[in-house]
């Protein structure tokens, strides 16, 4: 079993959304097919919340235990920060390479 989120634990939380497989993966999927730079900003929130639904699977399977409350919402704001930059290095790539 996994340790618990604190309620307020800013090393848990940037490490939580950074490590994120899901947030990882819509975002550089969302950005790799990206046509304009708005979207990566889309593709970061949409990250974000796919982010936040495998959070939520995961503790209701009791995978891990979440307590308090500023937490999860810090987790999503750092997922959304992070998954759009993810999704602008995915694009990047992209339309780098021709």
């Amino acid at each position: 079993m996994l340790a618990a989120v604190q309620p307020f634990d800013p090393a848990g939380i940037a490490l939580t959304a950074a490590f994120n497989p899901v947030v990882l993966l819509v975002a550089a999927w969302l950005g790799w097919h990206a046509d304009q730079w708005q979207k990566t900003i889309v593709a970061g929130f949409a990250a974000a919340l796919a982010g936040a639904v495998a959070i939520w699977l995961a503790t209701a399977a009791g995978v891990f235990t979440v307590r308090g409350y500023g937490g999860v919402s810090g987790v999503f704001a750092v997922s959304f920060i992070w998954g759009t930059v993810v999704a602008a290095i995915a694009r990047f790539i992209r339309l780098s390479r021709g």
